[in-house]
């Protein structure tokens, strides 16, 4: 009898609490944070081509072109090492088209014409500090004075774990503040976060040439998956 007395107790209280807390329901929101720093290193594409029809002439062309670039960069200063390992190549192939008119006998003829034309292309990649610009400007001019197309093709970092702690917090804190706002509008308020999601693969914006990438500087996003209780 004493245990029945002492369990109808904490129903009771346990009834008593619920009414005084409000219904609970879960409110699942989502929050963004990105970190703005600065990159440890720049990856730069040089390529050089040849428009040769002749596919054995154009290889011999690209081959003694690169080697050509090579020798002017290590003048520049690149070191062995920072030429990443695997060099690329492929063959791009294009059509044009045009369309040629002429009178004959008061009649116009025309006549459409297709020409196809393929070019073999080889690529290396050099990675450089990121800090020193100087730097960086003589490689890209040393590669384009030897007849490579070179350019910036973005910025990373070595080791993202410190900024990507930071943005992850910045993006609890965007959920929370969505999720506050929420439940105001609803008539409610927000209690505890009782699950949390962190998004795989957001990692870092390297920019590819543009964006915040430009000046050295890498965008590293967060992005979570937050539920709440949202109390009437």
């Amino acid at each position: 009898m004493k245990w029945s007395v002492i369990l109808f107790c904490i129903m009771i209280w346990s009834a008593l609490l619920i009414a005084a807390q409000g219904e609970s329901y879960p409110l699942t929101v989502e929050g963004v944070g990105t970190v703005t720093v600065p990159a440890d290193f720049v990856t730069i594409s040089v390529s050089v081509i040849s428009n040769n029809e002749n596919m054995s002439q154009a290889q011999s062309e690209v081959d003694e072109q690169m080697e050509k670039v090579i020798s002017a960069l290590k003048k520049a200063s690149v070191k062995d090492e920072e030429i990443l390992p695997g060099q690329g190549s492929g063959i791009s192939s294009f059509q044009s088209s045009s369309r040629v008119c002429k009178t004959v006998n008061n009649t116009t003829v025309c006549e459409n014409t297709t020409q196809s034309a393929s070019a073999l292309q080889r690529s290396m990649v050099i990675r450089l500090q990121a800090k020193d610009q100087a730097r960086i400007d003589k490689v890209l001019d040393a590669a384009r004075s030897a007849g490579a197309n070179a350019y910036v093709v973005g910025y990373g970092l070595k080791d993202p774990s410190d900024a990507l702690a930071e943005a992850r917090k910045k993006a609890l804190a965007d959920a929370k503040k969505n999720a506050a706002a929420i439940a105001a509008e609803a008539g409610g308020r927000l209690g505890e976060a009782i699950d949390i999601f962190a998004y795989p693969n957001m990692g870092i914006d390297y920019s590819y040439g543009s964006g915040s990438g430009e000046g050295g500087m890498v965008d590293v996003n967060a992005r979570v998956m937050v539920t709440y209780e949202f109390i009437l």
